[in-house]
């Protein structure tokens, strides 16, 4: 199927990305089409997976994150292709990696062809009224454009008035079924507080020590940790202005960033409980997600950029339409959150899953067939600055980076043993056929994505072999 192209429907047969399902026209409370769900993708920003109650996490408390996850499947192992607003978030609409669509950070322009088969034009073109409430930011606007995406704006970024502003589109009597994407700011509010600026949405209670957080395990920088990211630190203070954090800075920042993702999720409670008073929540597909993490004080990290593990894995929640699977943690299916988030969203719609593209449908995972996903997930990021592009592979066990420039460029990480990335294997010679395997892959990937620069880097290094 060519991109851009949506299945034949008739008032009988709706062929699905894995299927062929029967439907009746009706219109009850918005889910027009049986068979085909409503839609709604809530987003937060600068959110790291351990952000959660639901994920074990005893200094944070999520109610509504945590009612997702009861109802629905929380997926343990998911990254995104780029932990930095702009470059993600281009990449989550279209379904491709950032270094395709030629974005490589928070500024820059879509290309006309890629924002027309961005996924709201896309689910539009299958049926759908599609909304958009709050930060867009996919890449250059932090608002989403009066037109153009496929998407009537609901409103700008402001997580105090999301909510009031979806409610008359959630209480309409819709003839087809809705896609709507509820997307917040916070906690990314930690950006300021880590500068002592004023927060976006008011101040902070402000705790005694001993309330606050202890360090987390892997608060130390450990051995041969890439030059290119303590250079990377240095020449951009706007962005980490921790370097002269105490240990008790670090823990006012955790307390802070804690309160920061229960002001986001107070706003999730009352986006579901709209949902439910307009029946739109059992019938819908509502999927959770942040656009990357924050460093959270691992490694002496803040921000985000860097492909720590705290920094490029994420939230993600899926509550199927009419789900009897509940309760469900996924810890082995490998997902590129961008890349399969458009494949998914776009197969319950009935635009089709686009075979030119990476990223696969979640649906069968959804749907119980399989427990597994993809092999590997890719990331790839640049840290300003020093202008140095990094990429990542994760697979099962291992995980190999490599920044472009400086010393300890390569790191090779057995996450199953260490999953604090605390101990660099590739300089340890045993480890030699990993690290080549592990480069092997990397290199077929920018072969894939046309990635010129990476293969570049690697092609040398596997000649040698």
């Amino acid at each position: 199927m060519k991109r851009g192209d949506i299945n034949n429907i008739t008032s009988s047969l709706l062929m699905g990305g894995l299927g062929i399902f029967s439907f009746q026209c009706i219109a009850v409370s918005g889910y027009a089409q049986e068979g085909k769900p409503n839609i709604v993708l809530i987003m937060t920003d600068q959110q790291t997976a351990s952000a959660m109650s639901c994920a074990g996490n005893p200094y944070v408390q999520t109610p509504g994150m945590d009612m997702l996850a009861r109802d629905g499947i929380r997926f343990n192992r998911s990254y995104v292709t780029y932990p930095l607003s702009g470059p993600s978030r281009a990449s989550l609409i279209t379904g491709r990696m950032p270094v395709e669509l030629g974005v490589k950070d928070n500024g820059g322009k879509l290309a006309d062809e890629d924002l027309q088969n961005n996924f709201g034009f896309a689910v539009s073109r299958a049926g759908y009224d599609c909304y958009y409430a709050g930060k867009w930011h996919a890449p250059e606007q932090v608002n989403i454009p009066e037109d153009g995406t496929g998407f009537k704006k609901v409103c700008d970024m402001d997580d105090r008035i999301l909510v009031d502003n979806c409610i008359p589109y959630l209480k309409r009597k819709h003839n087809k079924p809705m896609f709507l994407v509820a997307s917040f700011l916070n906690p990314h509010e930690i950006c300021e507080f880590a500068r002592d600026e004023a927060l976006h949405y008011g101040r902070l209670p402000k705790p005694d020590i001993s309330e606050c957080p202890p360090l987390p395990y892997n608060a130390a920088i450990p051995a041969y940790y890439p030059e290119a990211i303590t250079l990377h630190r240095r020449w951009v203070p706007k962005s980490y202005p921790t370097e002269q954090y105490t240990d008790d800075d670090w823990r006012r920042y955790l307390y802070a960033y804690y309160r920061l993702v229960e002001r986001v999720d107070k706003e999730i409670v009352r986006l579901i409980d709209e949902l439910k008073k307009n029946n739109l929540y059992d019938n819908s597909l509502i999927l959770f997600v942040s656009d990357h993490g924050d460093g959270v004080g691992a490694h002496r990290a803040n921000q985000k950029r860097v492909l720590q593990e705290e920094i490029v894995r994420v939230p993600f929640i899926v509550k199927p339409p009419h789900t009897k699977t509940k309760g469900v943690v996924n810890d082995e299916a490998l997902v590129s959150i961008n890349l399969d988030i458009y494949q998914t969203i776009c197969d319950y719609a009935g635009a089709g899953t686009q075979a030119d593209l990476k990223g696969k449908s979640l649906r069968p995972l959804l749907e119980g067939k399989q427990s597994k996903h993809h092999d590997e997930v890719y990331v790839e990021t640049m840290l300003d600055g020093i202008d140095t592009r990094g990429w990542s592979v994760i697979g099962k066990d291992y995980k190999y980076t490599l920044y472009r420039y400086y010393k300890n460029k390569e790191q090779l990480i057995n996450l199953t043993t260490d999953p604090y990335e605390m101990q660099n294997l590739a300089v340890d010679k045993q480890y030699d056929p990993m690290l080549l395997t592990m480069r092997k892959k990397l290199y077929d990937w920018g072969v894939a994505t046309k990635d010129k620069m990476l293969i570049r880097l690697l092609k040398d290094e596997l000649d040698r072999k």
